[in-house]
């Protein structure tokens, strides 16, 4: 027998390319379909969750927010009505102040009315001790009034002044006595600094009291020595006195507006602080025209607002912890669907094994689905052992699945047969036959599958396989020799001297399809190319009867191969029901 590389007369073959298949519209293909390929897929895990926490947000979140504008709202008037009793109770310290001196020095009138003689020097030694101790009385000649006897005199109030022997500014109160007596008395700025000091709730309050918006009388917590009177100056500018943040009271900033509410005030930064003031004017008496008012630290003021913005933080901190929460409940419940769609993703690549069994759940619903499905895939692994699992699976991958597929094809069938089976056969039980066959057809099915190829069926002790279908294959001939030879390696391997195949491949068009009937359907190949493959694997018994492996290819099938291919040419075979000699080469 000659060593050739092709046959004679033959050249390698440029493939024509295969008809074009009808297309077939899968369920990802189908347009129609509304779901996209750009369409954003959630899972229904985080879905949920989503949806869970949405809901909390949008009602819890209603809830607070109407809480808080309410808390605040609240807040505001309590806050109002707080600063309006400081002011009140200012006012009430501030007139009461002046109703009792004035009711003292009254007093002293009326009990010069009833005396023989003038007031002396140490009749106002007796005054003195329930007056202010800074307080200084001075007795002078009074002219005559031309009030009546009966009438009781007035006390009157001058503004503050300078005099000497004081060193703040003084403050008088002047009464005719009637006896031709006239009684001062000057009340010093220091008597209106304790006077502050004791409109004071609290420590946290800075009382004030101004004779206009420029003029300071006294302020808490500023020393004696800023209050030093002069002629020019009686009362200090209240922009001079540096030491309080009230000297940038009226100063307009960026930082700095007036309140809002009922209350007169200013929100104003001094010192790298922000401060609030409230005031009042003085309508009547002889504070007309002053302003009374308390400073506060401006965090210290809104304590109360800055409480219903912790509460409202708690809240919202709670919010997003519900919210994490009902995401992480919603992803938990939406665990199981997942775990059942990568299960049903396996089930659809045909990967039965790989198909998680899903366990049970404490959803009646839920439990009942993981139950069906478990139970679906026992049965489909079951079923996958009388069906080509493979050859489905290209289907499917086609999409071939949906409509009755049958075309003409150019393809390369492989046959192989277990020679000698029929007499070992008789020499085994049953069990040792089934074995055997099962490792035999582990062999070849091994072989096949590395090479991308179909197993058609199972002839007895037979394989009947294909290349070309269901998908392009253009190599389809280099391809199953492959598998040809990768079988012979193997069975080469596995020193197993008693299984010897004969194996038949041959190239040629065939009908590929699904024949059968609606309720039994194969995926298969007809033609003539089909019998020359089967006619070839049984003619190997007459070239090698005791080899392990002997393989036949047909001329057609060895022209597809790629130039220095290396076989054995057999010359022209005139094989069994064929009237035409074909050229056939020994591969294996």
């Amino acid at each position: 027998m000659a060593q050739d590389i092709l046959p004679q007369g033959s050249e390698p073959k440029k493939r024509a390319s295969n008809p074009p298949k009808p297309q077939v519209l899968t369920p990802e293909a189908d347009p129609k379909r509304p779901h996209g390929p750009g369409q954003i897929r959630l899972p229904v895990g985080v879905a949920l969750g989503l949806v869970f926490s949405l809901l909390l947000v949008i009602i819890c979140g209603s809830i607070i927010a109407y809480l808080a504008s309410s808390d605040r709202r609240i807040a505001m008037r309590l806050l109002d009505e707080q600063s309006r009793a400081v002011l009140k109770s200012n006012e009430t310290v501030l007139h009461g102040f002046f109703k009792r001196q004035e009711q003292l020095f009254l007093s002293f009138a009326g009990h010069a009315s009833i005396m023989d003689r003038n007031l002396t020097s140490q009749d106002l030694a007796s005054y003195d001790r329930v007056l202010p101790k800074e307080v200084k009385l001075e007795l002078r000649r009074a002219a005559p009034n031309g009030e009546a006897g009966n009438t009781l005199p007035t006390a009157t109030w001058s503004p503050f002044a300078f005099k000497e022997g004081f060193s703040t500014a003084v403050a008088a109160l002047e009464i005719n006595l009637g006896n031709g007596q006239q009684l001062i008395g000057y009340f010093p700025q220091t008597v209106f600094s304790r006077l502050v000091r004791d409109m004071a709730w609290d420590d946290r309050q800075r009382n004030f009291l101004l004779k206009n918006r420029d003029t300071a009388i006294a302020v808490d917590g500023v020393p004696e020595s800023r209050f030093v009177a002069t002629h020019a100056d009686p009362l200090p500018r209240l922009a001079g006195l540096t030491g309080t943040p009230l000297h940038l009271l009226w100063q307009e900033t960026d930082t700095g507006h007036v309140m809002g509410g009922s209350v007169e005030g200013r929100l104003f930064p001094a010192g790298g602080r922000m401060y609030t003031a409230i005031y009042t004017e003085i309508s009547g008496g002889p504070a007309q025209g002053w302003i009374v008012g308390t400073l506060y630290r401006a965090a210290e003021f809104g304590a109360v607002l800055d409480q219903t913005w912790a509460v409202l933080y708690v809240a919202l901190a709670a919010l997003v912890f519900g919210a994490i929460l009902s995401f992480l409940v919603g992803r938990m419940l939406g665990r199981p669907l997942s775990r059942l769609a990568m299960s049903a993703a396996e089930l659809r690549k045909l990967n039965f094994e790989a198909a998680e069994r899903l366990p049970r759940s404490r959803l009646a619903e839920m439990d009942d689905v993981n139950q069906a499905f478990n139970g679906s895939v026992g049965a489909l692994n079951a079923f996958a052992k009388y069906v080509p699992r493979q050859l489905v699976s290209r289907l499917i991958e086609e999409g071939m699945t949906h409509s009755r597929n049958i075309e003409l094809r150019e393809m390369t069938i492989v046959f192989t047969d277990l020679a000698g089976f029929t007499g070992k056969a008789s020499h085994l039980t049953a069990e040792e036959t089934a074995s055997y066959l099962n490792a035999y057809f582990e062999t070849v099915s091994d072989a096949i599958a590395e090479s991308e190829g179909t197993i058609d069926k199972f002839l007895g002790d037979g394989v009947m396989a294909f290349w070309g279908a269901p998908s392009d294959q253009p190599d389809h001939a280099a391809m199953a020799i492959a598998a040809v030879r990768s079988l012979a390696e193997r069975l080469e391997r596995s020193g197993k001297r008693d299984m010897r195949v004969r194996i038949g491949v041959h190239t040629g068009k065939v009908v590929v399809g699904d024949i059968g009937t609606p309720s039994r359907m194969n995926y298969t190949v007809i033609g003539d190319a089909v019998n020359v493959a089967a006619r070839l694997q049984e003619y190997g018994k007459h070239i090698d009867p005791d080899a392990t492996v002997i393989a036949l290819a047909s001329a057609q099938t060895i022209a597809q191969m790629p130039e220095g291919f290396s076989c054995t040419s057999l010359g022209q075979v005139q094989l069994r029901g064929r009237e035409e000699p074909l050229g056939v080469f020994r591969i294996a």
